[in-house]
């Protein structure tokens, strides 16, 4: 009985709440026809017209200037950059600009006196420069190097200005082997000649300068316009200064010399090279005109 009881109770409230279901479901369709009826679009409304936007009022400032600071007018610099700090040495402060160094006057070396005009090797004084004639009459071409003069002989000529005799002379082929290709000849004068006093002997050749001793440096002092060529210890004298020449080569073309002078606190030593002068350009005047100097013959020094 009991049981029955409850089961109205339950069947009651399921009745209840399904009557409250639908009154509900009943307002919320009301609600929504109204928002239909909101929406609905007049067919007869006028055209989009743009609007104008007006443009924002702008204000600009600028940054005044930076002015000096109390440490001085040049310490001046913009916002947020900071200056490059310098330390003076001399005046012991600071500073944003660069010290300035003091002026120092340029090291002016004195000139050295003397300049290199050429080496010139010691040619032996007779030289051997061709021959003239046929086989089994040949006679030798010589070039006497002190006078210049061209002199031609065979063996048992005598050159008394050289105190020199002509011993022997002879033309003759010599044969050239190649490994590569067939042998060659060529033709050679040779000439034994004897000094008179001394009984030396020296060969010459056609084929190149004969030399008989050291090189000479042909140096030019400043001032003077006569070069002399002094050999390698030589030593000679510009106004007070004393040079010595110390040493010379003929490849590369150098003359080391040293100077002493009273003036110097101690000797000076320079490596002289020959002076070449810049060669015109092919369309300048001095081009067309410019000749060859002519050979200049030079006094032997100690």
């Amino acid at each position: 009985m009991a049981a029955k009881s409850q089961d109205k109770i339950l069947f009651g409230a399921a009745l209840l709440l399904l009557l409250a279901s639908a009154g509900w479901m009943a307002l919320q369709g009301s609600k929504l026809s109204q928002l239909d009826d909101s929406n609905v679009v007049n067919p007869t409304s006028t055209d989009y017209m743009a609007a104008g936007i007006d443009a924002p009022t702008v204000a600009t400032k600028t940054w005044p200037k930076a002015g000096g600071q109390s440490s001085g007018a040049e310490w001046i610099y913009d916002v947020f950059t900071p200056p490059e700090i310098y330390y003076d040495a001399v005046s012991k402060k600071f500073s944003v600009t660069p010290p300035v160094p003091p002026p120092v006057d340029p090291v002016v070396e004195a000139p050295f006196g003397v300049e290199l005009v050429q080496i010139k090797p010691d040619a032996f004084k007779l030289q051997l420069v061709g021959y003239i004639g046929s086989e089994g009459d040949y006679r030798g071409t010589f070039e006497n190097t002190v006078s210049g003069e061209t002199v031609i002989g065979r063996a048992g000529k005598t050159i008394p200005s050289l105190g020199l005799m002509i011993k022997s002379f002879e033309v003759k082929k010599i044969t050239i082997t190649s490994k590569d290709s067939m042998d060659t000849y060529v033709t050679e004068a040779i000439a034994v000649v004897v000094d008179t006093k001394t009984g030396d002997q020296v060969t010459l050749t056609n084929k190149h300068r004969s030399i008989s001793g050291e090189p000479f440096a042909v140096l030019k002092a400043d001032g003077s316009d006569q070069p002399v060529p002094y050999r390698a210890g030589a030593t000679f004298q510009v106004g007070t200064a004393k040079y010595t020449v110390v040493s010379v080569t003929v490849e590369p073309p150098l003359a080391e010399v040293r100077k002493e002078s009273p003036d110097l606190k101690e000797p000076i030593t320079k490596t002289l090279t020959p002076f070449v002068p810049a060669a015109p350009l092919p369309d300048s005047p001095a081009a067309e005109t410019q000749k060859p100097a002519p050979a200049t013959s030079f006094p032997f020094g100690t």
